[in-house]
């Protein structure tokens, strides 16, 4: 039987002092508790989650070679296009030495022709001739190796995006992997929530999906389920799900905390508690239930929540029996009985005992 909270603490203040008088009497010491029956219910089958936005692209533009900056072409915070120049490093040192190169191809172009006449006319010998062309490979490769260095100096944007803040400026010398400017995507965004496992087969791609932003109160955003980690997490019991969210108006921004919400249609039955049976510890969430006439302690996972009430997703199954208050004055092992159980136990009492 259910007792309403206030009933409650008249009651466990009544038995308080019996009880200690039964566990004095050579009885075992309990504690009086209100419990309650554990039953799934059916509910909507909607799923909330809360999470942080994402680009659907996101690159920190890198030099890969050193260098002098020698140009920056891009403005902070405006969109650039995909293949447009952003960066220019100083490319005097390469140009140099891909004209180099150049010239020492065309030498052993040379060489190698002369070589060929000559061995045609039995002057030098074959071993000679695989000699010089050998080293055209290798000037070839020397070639376009400087070829790819000069390119380098030229940094472009891998996609249409919009540039971040620039982390340097025009005359740095910049090494190799420097961070120069953030570019992202936002064209459509990216929302990864993490979803328990007991959805998981009502989830699919393509699920559409409501959100709201705290930063834009008011307003509504939709999305729809694009990708689903194979994989659950051990701990959480939760998987990863990812949604594509339209953002042609560049309204919102990565990073922004967004609650979204997903009907997955129809029907399912689910293990609904009050909020005060939830114990909140550092490592998670946990209820005492009372196993075999013992307060036991058992680890949850939270779902849902809707006014004074939450889901219990994993931890508890129909038929448990929970301890709804009085969770401050219990740990693992304790005995625990119902109020009338406790009542009845303090009228059968011995008479004569000490109180």
């Amino acid at each position: 039987m259910f007792f309403p909270e206030s009933v409650m603490r008249a009651l466990l203040a009544l038995l308080f002092v019996p009880v200690l008088a039964f566990a004095q009497a050579g009885g075992p010491p309990f504690i009086p508790v209100n419990m309650m029956k554990v039953s799934d219910s059916p509910v909507s089958s909607t799923v909330d989650a809360v999470g942080a936005l994402i680009a659907e692209d996101s690159v920190v533009l890198r030099p890969e070679i050193d260098g002098r900056i020698d140009k920056l072409l891009f403005k902070e915070g405006q969109p650039v296009k995909k293949g447009a120049v952003l960066v220019v490093l100083d490319s005097a040192e390469q140009r140099a030495r891909l004209a180099a190169a150049r010239a020492d191809l065309k030498l052993a172009e040379s060489r190698y022709q002369r070589s060929e006449e000559l061995v045609a006319q039995h002057f030098i010998s074959r071993q000679a001739l695989d000699e010089t062309r050998a080293n055209l490979d290798i000037l070839r490769a020397r070639l376009q190796q400087e070829q790819v260095a000069l390119d380098k100096t030229v940094i472009r944007a891998p996609f249409s995006a919009v540039a971040g803040l620039r982390q340097v400026s025009p005359g740095a010398y910049v090494g190799k992997g420097s961070d120069l400017v953030r570019l992202d995507a936002l064209g459509s965004l990216k929302l990864e929530v993490p979803v328990p496992e007991a959805y998981l087969s009502l989830v699919r791609i393509g699920l559409p999906i409501k959100l709201t932003v705290d930063a834009l109160p008011g307003q509504r955003f939709s999305g729809k389920v694009h990708a689903i980690d194979p994989v659950v997490d051990p701990v959480s019991r939760n998987v990863r799900v990812r949604a594509r969210i339209a953002n042609p108006a560049g309204t919102l921004k990565p990073g922004m905390f967004a609650r979204a919400t997903a009907d997955l249609g129809g029907k399912t039955r689910a293990i609904l508690l009050p909020e005060q049976v939830i114990v909140p510890r550092a490592d998670g969430s946990y209820v005492f239930l009372a196993v075999d006439g013992k307060a036991e302690l058992r680890k949850v996972v939270l779902g849902k929540r809707e006014p004074g009430r939450v889901e219990i997703v994993s931890g508890v199954r129909a038929g448990d029996t929970v301890v709804l208050d009085g969770q401050i004055k219990l740990r693992p092992g304790v005995p625990v009985v119902t109020l009338e159980q406790a009542a009845q136990m303090m009228k059968n009492m011995p008479a004569g005992k000490p109180r």
